[in-house]
């Protein structure tokens, strides 16, 4: 045990892992690029191994280590270390705590890849909004527009479009099977000159265009524009099959489409994946100061008011750069404007592992402070002896 104890903890392998990481950040710095910054973040450090997809033979080979190894790795050495290499006493205890700090960094990390989500809520000044819209995930709505006074929606996540199977809905009197799903895609006029391989669609817009799929974007600037090919069948069955209702191609930035069917009225339409909040948010004002003379933004801010839905609470906030307002579980995030400045975008961000960077920075600092001090305390030590 201990001889491989000692492998885990020795300084090559600590050398080697850090070697292994500058050049990761190195390639995914340059593919930057090319992939966008979530690109290259999902392709080479929230992934075990770098892959290169090869399309002769249909398989993506690994070529190197991605950002969860390498902190795998890391994350053992220094726990090996703290194990094999230090003794819990007085004069370590400044190592120690570098350690566990870097450790926890570490983990923060990982946690907050696995499991933080961004989102945006866009509102207009004067409107109430209670809920966020995905950045990168969309949803498949289906909204039963029957009665006149509100809307029943019925909101299918992109993880089950993904799988491409038959969904059944409690409440809706149809089913749905995802014939395909395009993380991205692109719209063509559906003509003489359209490829036999394209899928098409008999019903709404679909009888005049159709959907093929482009490479998924991870730039800042550009967005995925996913779409599906649906079609709708009945739940009761007439004898020995179901009854077709159609094929419907739904995407996003087109019109909203009708469904009719058992005297009900339903709009179908592709958005942004939605997360209702136990409170609304109500944007009272927007301001977008500008530099004297110029349209260079200095500062942009809303001042909005949340009201608690389960106690009626009503709190104002004023959220501006740098000045984020943290409610519940949310950080929202003053991010940009649109609409002749009378719409304010806020960036909303869960984060369990927010707190993890805080802590270990302010570990190691105080780690090395101390060890500098015991350092310091020694030399003063033997310079006084040596002198006397």
């Amino acid at each position: 045990m201990k001889p491989l104890l000692k492998i885990l903890a020795s300084l090559e392998v600590t050398i080697g892992a850090f070697v292994l990481a500058m050049v990761l950040i190195l390639f995914g710095t340059i593919d930057q690029a090319n992939l966008g910054i979530h690109g290259a973040t999902e392709k080479y450090f929230y992934t075990v191994f770098v892959t290169q997809y090869i399309p002769s033979l249909d398989i993506s080979v690994p070529y190197m280590p991605g950002g969860y190894l390498i902190g795998f790795v890391l994350l053992i050495n220094m726990t090996a270390a703290i194990v094999y290499r230090f003794k819990f006493t007085t004069d370590k205890i400044g190592i120690w705590l570098v350690h566990v700090g870097f450790i926890l960094l570490l983990l923060g990390e990982f946690i907050s890849s696995v499991f933080q989500q961004e989102a945006s809520l866009t509102i207009d000044e004067g409107q109430t909004v209670d809920f966020t819209e995905s950045f990168r995930d969309s949803e498949l709505a289906i909204v039963d527009t029957t009665d006149p006074d509100k809307d029943r929606v019925y909101a299918i996540p992109q993880v089950m479009l993904e799988r491409k199977q038959q969904i059944s809905v409690d409440g809706l009197p149809f089913n749905i099977s995802v014939d395909e799903f395009m993380p991205n895609s692109v719209m063509q006029r559906r003509n003489e000159s359209t490829p036999d391989f394209a899928r098409l669609a008999n019903r709404g817009i679909g009888l005049q265009a159709y959907a093929l799929p482009i490479a998924e974007t991870g730039k800042m600037n550009d967005r995925n524009v996913p779409a599906v090919i649906v079609t709708l069948f009945s739940k009761e069955s007439n004898g020995q099959s179901s009854e077709v209702l159609g094929t419907w191609l739904v995407r996003e930035f087109i019109p909203n489409q009708s469904v009719s069917y058992g005297g009900r009225e339903y709009t179908i339409l592709m958005r942004r994946e939605r997360e209702m909040l136990d409170y609304a948010i109500t944007l009272k004002d927007f301001s977008h100061d500008r530099y004297l003379g110029t349209n260079i933004p200095k500062n942009f801010s809303s001042d909005v008011t949340v009201l608690d839905k389960d106690t009626g609470l009503e709190q104002d906030f004023l959220i501006y750069m740098n000045n984020p307002l943290r409610y519940d579980d949310l950080t929202f995030y003053q991010q940009g404007f649109m609409n002749d400045d009378k719409t304010s975008i806020l960036q909303v961000v869960r984060n369990p592992g927010r707190s993890l960077p805080y802590i270990s920075c302010s570990l190691m600092t105080l780690g090395l402070a101390l060890q500098f001090g015991i350092s310091l305390q020694r030399f003063s030590k033997r310079r006084k002896k040596a002198a006397a």
